[in-house]
């Protein structure tokens, strides 16, 4: 038995040293030998304190004495790793249990020193502790940017809303809650259907609820891109409501897979009122200045034509050719006139109060035929006679910018220009079998007129479409909503103060 003990020690994973009272080393085994590159003979009965780096060795034969005199059992990881040295000079990380050695007649004879390389053990610690340092570092440095994001979410003054892939509302910053308190407290995923009522959204022309399957965040989960969306929202703390503009892009991970999806609404009410009293005023500079020139320069203009129809009656028959001069004179004079008179329309359309949008609009129609030589067959079908000012202004203003650029770039002498009902609003649809033209190219320009004519629309809360190709004509659709009296453009300044009031005390 004693023999098969020998070779279980001499056989052991681990380095078998024999250490006697006095701190020399008796007795180790082929591992001892492996781990410190020692042969057997040259290590035993050499101290104890070879195996370790010079620098230790007075402190560890202190502890060595220390604990001969009080043996105990100490198991692997009892104590903390300690330093252990080669035969050639390299150091390394050994674990070590005690116990001491009994004699045969049961006395204590020493220790029995049992170590274990834990070099790799060491290594990984040492790496697991600079990745729990970078990791340490990284959260503080992500939570400092949170902190930054998270400060500037909530000082942003446009609303911003982050869901996940099935619409499970993730974020909604302080400006998002003011515009839509609706949202406060949502945990479930949003169901489309009823979100356009709860947070009372609607499309421009202020009356329809805003379609499920169209709303900003139902279109970003499906992938889409949403640019300048214009939504109004009726809230029960505006009663004037809110106009708002809404951005979206669909929101993807590290790996590129699709994450969810983030909206920005940006308050647009200021700007939209502010651009309606800025139209407004245009109109009543128009207003005025048309007055001015009917009542002063084309007063004038009559009483001089009137003047020379004297003129030329008093004069004898033998001053013939003065009397052709003064006719023609005359003529030029009833022309500048009748230019005038163009003029005030166009600044100031009093037709439409006068005699309303049908009469009106077959005036204009007969004026571009009489002087531009543009034939255009008009129809109103079974629309209104009295209308709205509002609407009925947005459609002749867009109608009058239409057909001088028909004049103007189609290449034709034939138009058609149709007002039908539509959907409880008016449709305004100008047609003609010109030149044609790029719409793309055109919007990439930023004409002026095309800018004011989408403009108007858009303040209008109605929607305007432009359908053309080179050779194929133009034909310009114009859909409004019958607008209440209150709503139109002459009250839009006093609508802004209102609102401007609201949001500074805000």
């Amino acid at each position: 038995m004693e023999v098969d003990f020998e070779s279980i020690v001499e056989a052991a994973p681990d380095a078998v040293l024999i250490v006697s009272d006095e701190g020399r080393i008796v007795r180790i085994n082929a591992e001892a030998e492996r781990m410190f590159g020692y042969p057997r003979q040259e290590l035993l009965g050499q101290p104890l304190e070879i195996l370790l780096p010079a620098r230790l060795r007075d402190t560890h034969a202190k502890c060595r004495e220390k604990y001969t005199s009080s043996p105990c059992t100490r198991p692997m990881g009892a104590m903390r790793d300690m330093l252990a040295r080669r035969r050639d000079g390299r150091e390394f990380f050994v674990d070590v249990s005690l116990s001491p050695a009994v004699c045969g007649r049961g006395t204590a004879g020493g220790v029995i020193a049992i170590a274990r390389d834990v070099s790799d053990r060491q290594r990984m610690n040492q790496e697991l502790r600079q990745v729990t340092a970078t990791l340490e570092q990284r959260v503080a440095e992500l939570g400092r940017q949170t902190s930054i994001l998270e400060s500037i979410l909530n000082s942003m003054g446009e609303g911003v809303i982050v869901c996940d892939r099935t619409g499970k509302l993730l974020l909604v910053n302080p400006a998002g809650l003011r515009l839509h308190p609706a949202l406060r407290g949502k945990e479930n995923p949003l169901e489309w259907a009823s979100v356009a009522q709860e947070c009372g959204l609607f499309l421009p022309d202020t009356l329809t609820p805003y379609p499920a399957d169209e709303l900003p965040l139902s279109r970003v989960l499906r992938g889409e891109a949403v640019d300048g969306l214009e939504i109004f929202v009726r809230a029960p703390h505006v009663p004037e409501g809110i106009w708002t503009t809404v951005t979206a892009r669909p929101l993807r991970d590290a790996n590129g897979s699709f994450a969810g999806g983030v909206v920005v609404i940006r308050n647009t009410t200021a700007l939209k009122f502010a651009q309606g009293a800025l139209l407004a005023g245009q109109e009543a500079e128009g207003k005025r200045i048309a007055r001015e020139l009917h009542d002063s320069v084309s007063q004038d203009l009559c009483s001089l034509i009137l003047d020379m129809a004297e003129l030329q009656e008093e004069l004898p028959g033998s001053l013939g050719n003065v009397c052709e001069r003064i006719n023609s004179q005359k003529e030029k004079l009833m022309e500048l006139s009748e230019e005038v008179y163009s003029v005030c329309r166009q600044l100031h359309p009093s037709v439409l109060e006068r005699i309303g949008l049908h009469q009106a609009m077959e005036q204009l129609c007969g004026e571009f035929t009489r002087r531009k030589g543009l034939h255009i067959r008009f129809s109103h079908g079974d629309t209104k006679a009295s209308l709205p000012v509002a609407s009925a202004l947005c459609l002749y203003r867009v109608a009058q910018e239409a057909l001088r650029n028909i004049v103007r770039h189609a290449q034709t002498r034939n138009a058609m220009v149709l007002i039908s009902a539509d959907r409880g609003g008016l449709h305004l649809s100008i047609e003609d079998d010109g030149v044609g033209f790029d719409p793309r190219a055109v919007a990439a320009k930023a004409r002026l007129g095309l800018v004011s004519m989408q403009e108007r629309v858009r303040l209008a809360g109605g929607s305007l479409s432009i359908h053309s190709e080179p050779g194929n004509g133009t034909r310009v659709d114009l859909r409004v909503p019958l607008l209440d009296e209150t709503l139109r453009p002459e009250s839009y300044d006093t609508r802004l103060a209102a609102v401007a009031a609201f949001m500074a005390a805000s």
